[in-house]
């Protein structure tokens, strides 16, 4: 079991998500967008791995952010679908941007404006693809669901707080998500439980049917990396559940094996930029 753990902290008024729909993002291409107004683009001069970013109405920064993190946060996706032509770089050098828009744009519209500065200043082109492929589907168990309403109460009312913790210990995982759905009308999948989860490599869907929010604390014991030796990484607890039965017995959620649709990202082309 992994999480698909946001690879750089958000120090953000609100973290990379969903003010806008993703269908927005798919129709309207980054030429039509958004664009800022001024933007730096330097390469990073911290001899330390890390990474921020912050995003505020109307303004994007980040620090020491590969590109390829840079283009997970663009097109709010997970590592594990993006892929096509990503040269070494894309991941070893980091960057510095400073940009902002003409107006106190939301999120959704900082995003877009991300896309089209990566399409100007790193000479980024993708593609989307769907593919067919092994998932986890997110149904209710049989017990039904076994979550509180979600509480989660935002910072502002047009900036939402994720209201988001995890710890490991071990091979122990605990999330604590108050206010979470189990998918998004505005199929922003990682801000969602269905989107956060993959299960051996497989992506979560959700069929629940549940549309409302949902406190969600999990507690469960994940596989070893492959390749571990025994005994590397102890366990705090050995009685901790499998993710399958954490699901249902902490969650009254249940996960089904079958095949389903995946999306893609595919980078076709991209360049080194000069600083600016």
């Amino acid at each position: 079991m992994d999480i698909n753990e946001r690879r750089t902290p958000i120090r953000a008024a609100f973290s990379v998500a969903t003010l806008i729909t993703a269908w927005g993002i798919h129709a309207q291409s980054p030429a039509d967008g958004p664009k800022f107004q001024v933007a730096s683009v330097r390469q990073s001069k911290n001899p330390e791995v890390g990474g921020d970013i912050d995003i505020t109405p109307g303004r994007f920064k980040g620090k020491d952010l590969a590109l390829q993190w840079l283009i997970l946060t663009a097109y709010r996706i997970n590592s594990g679908n993006l892929t096509g032509d990503l040269p070494n770089w894309t991941i070893a050098d980091r960057y510095d941007i400073d940009a902002r828009t003409e107006g106190a744009s939301d999120e959704g519209r900082v995003l877009l404006a991300l896309q089209e500065l990566l399409n100007d200043r790193f000479k980024l082109v993708i593609h989307r693809e769907m593919r067919e492929e092994p998932v986890y589907f997110l149904t209710v168990a049989k017990g039904g669901i076994k979550m509180p309403k979600g509480t989660c109460v935002p910072k502002k009312q047009d900036l939402p707080n994720e209201c988001y913790s995890q710890k490991n210990e071990g091979l122990v995982t605990t999330i604590d998500w108050r206010g979470v759905r189990m998918s998004d009308p505005a199929g922003v999948a990682y801000r969602t439980l269905s989107g956060h989860l993959t299960v051996g490599r497989r992506p979560v869907i959700d069929k629940t049917g549940l549309t409302g929010t949902y406190d969600v604390r999990l507690r469960w014991t994940r596989d070893p990396e492959p390749g571990a030796s025994d005994g590397v990484t102890p366990l705090t607890d050995p009685t901790a559940p499998s993710i399958f039965d954490a699901m249902e017995q902490q969650l009254g959620l249940k996960l089904e094996a079958g095949k389903g649709p995946v999306e893609y990202v595919i980078v076709d082309h991209v360049e080194k930029p000069s600083d600016n």
